[in-house]
């Protein structure tokens, strides 16, 4: 479930390909984030602590951005050019690519079809200050010919009013702010049918809102990479809707490349998701993959996607709250009941991230609170691989690893034989992501798993809750070391909750070893003392987990 490596990525961006990155980021409801003080502890139960006093009001009942076809919204360009703008007639504009590079220019596109030079790099390379408006009908066609639409790196350009349609950009490219420009605003704009991402934002400062991003090839949005000397940060994607993108599908077409869905993050830091209406994709509707940190993902309506609503891997601090979240994931979830594959599918998957404290995070614990999660698949899976750490052949992001080394470079947790963690670190668990510090507190969970049918209703792969951890088959981590800390020393904690429906539960392992789930009862029974050793005989059988939390069988 991860992509391709970030190594063969950050190549791609020294080319004329330079793989984008998809940070939307739009104005919303901004919490501050307040830093880690330094190091502590949290235990199962409920000893973590948030920290948190939200003051905004509840889910949304109806999705917030219902943008796409919506003139009311969309078809609000000007009518007349602005005082000062250069007129782009409608046509074949292929003689103007030089003037639209001029640079503090507002351009005014008439309405009509405008089309770009006849062959593949056929393209806008904005100047720094410019501004790109369309007028009611402006439509931007890449004819299937062009691979991208508006390239370059330049600062401050806007683009509004434009539909922007067709064209071509090879698989982990797109077609908007291609090569990673500062500071651009999308907005008011129609990003559709496209091949590769419909929008890259690569760099900092870009904001992207109130746009129809609808039915591309791979991705909506590709958020990649940040680096040290150039940082992805301070993003905001507010009032979006993102919709039915990966018509390529692109996870048939490339064994496990992980590289689909609405919006996918790589490697970004302060990043705003709010107010978007996120829906029908097919895949993940919000991947956060690797070192992700200060996240604030709230007032969401994510439904209908195949995979997972949100999906967090193999990074750091995130708030998930006041989040509409229906109907995900089953598409995804049927398939691994159709190969009787027992791993818990959640609307929300934690796989190696949270809060670890200590390290200067911005939001200790990661909190999941207040959303409501109805009749999706399951609701959240905190989950951990044991194989998974620096130097490991199983860790799927060389050369990055964890801030607990060196956000940057994993060389200090590496030896020259495979899978093994070198004396000198001292604490081994400094070379590894851990599922930490993550709390799933006062939450609305509901399944009818009748309604949600063929490979629920009647079954037990559907409705469940789960804190558990792969037995590790590496000399780093092995046997059941990682199961119990991960399960009750890392302070992930269910807490307040609200069940309603057949709700069961996946408590130190994916289900018992006689393939049953946790009951209700066992779940929230006072958890076990910690072993001194870990055998295959003093597997836990309670956890002490959603203390305060209520639970009723009828959905």
């Amino acid at each position: 479930m991860t992509m391709r490596r970030i190594d063969t990525v950050l190549r791609q961006r020294k080319t004329l390909a330079v793989l984008g990155v998809l940070v939307l980021v739009v104005v919303g409801t901004i919490v501050a984030l307040g830093r880690d003080p330094g190091a502590g502890s949290g235990g199962p139960g409920g000893q973590a602590r948030s920290d948190l006093n939200p003051t905004a009001a509840g889910w949304p009942a109806e999705p917030p951005a219902r943008v796409c076809g919506n003139q009311a919204i969309l078809g609000k360009g000007p009518a007349e050019p602005p005082q000062g703008a250069v007129v782009i007639p409608a046509g074949d504009n292929s003689s103007l690519e030089l003037d639209l590079q001029a640079e503090n220019t507002t351009f005014w596109f008439a309405p009509g079809v405008h089309t770009l030079s006849p062959d593949e790099f056929g393209q806008i390379i904005p100047g720094s200050g410019s501004t790109f408006v369309g007028a009611p009908g402006a439509v931007l066609d890449g004819k299937r010919i062009n691979r991208y639409a508006f390239t370059g790196e330049a600062d401050r350009v806007t683009i509004r009013y434009l539909t922007v349609r067709n064209f071509v950009a090879p698989m982990n490219e797109g077609v908007v702010n291609h090569n990673d420009g500062t500071n651009w605003l999308v907005e008011y704009s129609t990003i559709t049918e496209n091949e590769g991402a419909g929008l890259m934002a690569g760099a900092p400062g870009n904001t992207y809102r109130y746009n129809c991003i609808k039915d591309n090839g791979q991705y909506g949005i590709n958020a990649c990479c940040g680096t040290e000397a150039e940082p992805v940060e301070n993003l905001v994607l507010d009032h979006n809707e993102i919709t039915g993108n990966n018509t390529g599908d692109w996870e048939n077409k490339v064994e496990g490349c992980g590289c689909t869905g609405g919006v996918k993050f790589w490697i970004n830091d302060n990043v705003t998701v709010t107010n978007n209406w996120v829906h029908d994709n097919r895949g993940t509707g919000l991947w956060l993959d690797n070192n992700n940190s200060g996240f604030v993902i709230e007032h969401n309506y994510i439904d209908n996607n195949d995979g997972n609503a949100i999906f967090l891997e193999a990074g750091y601090d995130a708030r998930v709250r006041y989040n509409n979240i229906k109907r995900n994931a089953i598409v995804t979830g049927r398939e691994f009941q159709s190969r009787a594959d027992p791993f818990p599918i959640g609307a929300i998957y934690v796989s190696e991230n949270g809060s670890p404290r200590g390290y200067g995070l911005k939001s200790v614990p990661t909190v999941i609170s207040h959303n409501n999660f109805e009749n999706n698949w399951g609701g959240v899976t905190l989950w951990e691989s044991a194989d998974r750490y620096c130097g490991s052949t199983a860790h799927t992001h060389p050369p990055f690893c964890t801030i607990k080394v060196d956000l940057y470079d994993d060389a200090q947790c590496e030896t020259d034989v495979e899978d093994v963690i070198p004396e000198s670190i001292g604490d081994k668990y400094r070379c590894r992501w851990s599922t930490e510090n993550n709390v799933v507190e006062n939450n609305v969970f509901r399944i009818d798993k009748d309604a949600i049918g063929v490979g629920c209703a009647k079954r037990d792969y559907c409705g469940l809750n789960g804190l558990f951890a792969g037995y590790g088959t590496f000399p780093g981590f092995p046997g059941y070391e990682v199961m119990w800390r991960a399960t009750f020393e890392q302070g992930n904690v269910f807490r307040n909750n609200q069940y309603h429906g057949d709700w069961q539960f996946a408590g130190f392992q994916p289900s018992k070893p006689n393939g049953g789930r946790v009951s209700w009862e066992e779940w929230t029974s006072p958890a076990p003392a910690v072993p001194e050793s870990f055998t295959h005989d003093n597997r836990p059988e309670t956890f002490g987990q959603d203390q305060g939390s209520t639970y009723s069988i009828t959905p």
